[in-house]
């Protein structure tokens, strides 16, 4: 398949929305919508990056200041990642990010938001300066709200409306936000590469 439409729209607009059964099959969401539902959750309402929300987050890699990217809750994580980092999957991002550059998995989470909760208007790479690109998989269905919106600069904000199975790419450089869920659960499987697999060089905040 051609993916250079999809290509040409993250170089240009930073972010790009791929439909369902184009990376991922039915059966792969079943599989990671029934893996992470063993890994334990916990409710987060102070984002890493400043933003304030309050969402509930199944972690699958951690990537801490001052540390190294680390999985845990395995072996589910090590399931869950085998189906992400697969070579077919591998091929297809590289496609589309047009770039011969070998990315890493760094962090990956699930993320449950309930009725009026939301995610404030952060930036990843201020998580991690070395974020290159987040993929987020939305495994929610039936959810009214929680539209992405990405604000690229110097440009309108573009607003997404992600469904069960859709990919979303976007750059880790513009700001974003998850507006409120108004009615039932938004579920998404979220993660970051970057072509660094050292020490996260952000500086750890105490207090």
């Amino acid at each position: 398949m051609n993916y250079s439409k999809f290509t040409s729209e993250l170089r240009i607009h930073g972010s790009v929305l791929l439909p369902p059964n184009l990376v991922f099959s039915t059966e792969e969401l079943e599989r990671l919508d029934r893996l992470q539902s063993f890994i334990p959750e916990e409710m987060v309402n102070n984002g890493d990056a400043g933003d304030k929300h309050n969402i509930y987050v199944r972690r699958i890699i951690t990537d801490k200041p001052g540390e190294f990217p680390t999985r845990v809750n395995q072996p589910l994580s090590d399931q869950i990642l085998e189906i992400l980092e697969d070579k077919k999957k591998s091929s297809i991002f590289r496609q589309i990010f047009d770039s011969d550059t070998q990315y890493f998995i760094r962090r990956c989470q699930m993320n449950r938001m309930i009725k009026d909760s939301f995610v404030g208007l952060h930036l990843d790479a201020e998580s991690n300066m070395n974020y290159e690109f987040s993929v987020i998989i939305q495994l929610g269905r039936h959810f009214e709200g929680g539209e992405f919106v990405v604000y690229p600069e110097n440009r309108e904000p573009q607003v997404f409306f992600p469904t069960y199975g859709t990919v979303l790419i976007t750059t880790c450089k513009f700001r974003h936000e998850v507006r409120t869920v108004l009615a039932n659960e938004r579920k998404s499987l979220v993660y970051f590469y970057s072509d660094c697999t050292g020490i996260n060089p952000r500086i750890a905040s105490f207090g």
